[in-house]
């Protein structure tokens, strides 16, 4: 008996590309966040985890990791700065009780896409390309009226 006993195999498999969204080239869009949650890393770390919706979903969706929790006060004090910002441009005059809290808030951001060079586990040099918010405004939006349908 195969461990892949009903798995199928496709000869092509090299020659498939990814059909889900692209991810957003540099410049400012909509975002909405989707998902916000406490989040433990492999290492054991707890970051706060925020999901954004791009440009309506037209783009692949962005996850930041705020690093509020870190036992360096250099990277603790910027990640908070960073997430206070966030908070402010969502409407909120201090950190809500809830990250949930977050969900369904719209705002404006700017990414910048950039190359990251890494070593993988088996010691090969690995390029890839990633993005990252490097600027957080209110929305431009008008909000959906009550019963209305939002814009995305």
């Amino acid at each position: 008996m195969s461990d892949f006993d009903g798995v199928d195999f496709f000869e092509n498999a090299e020659q498939m590309e990814s059909k889900g969204p692209e991810v957003a080239p540099t410049g400012e869009y909509e975002a909405k966040i989707i998902a916000a949650e406490k989040y433990k890393s492999n290492s054991g770390n707890w970051t706060q985890k925020v999901t954004f919706q791009i440009d309506g979903g037209n783009y692949r969706d962005h996850n930041e990791w705020y690093n509020l929790w870190s036992a360096n006060e250099d990277s603790k004090r910027i990640a908070s700065e960073i997430f206070s910002r966030l908070a402010l441009v969502c409407g909120f005059k201090k950190l809500p009780d809830l990250a949930k809290d977050f969900i369904g808030k719209q705002l404006k951001v700017g990414i910048r896409q950039y190359e990251d060079n890494w070593t993988n586990n088996d010691g090969q040099a690995v390029t890839s390309l990633k993005t990252k918010i490097i600027k957080m405004e209110p929305s431009e939006m008008k909000p959906a009226a009550p019963g209305d349908k939002p814009p995305f």
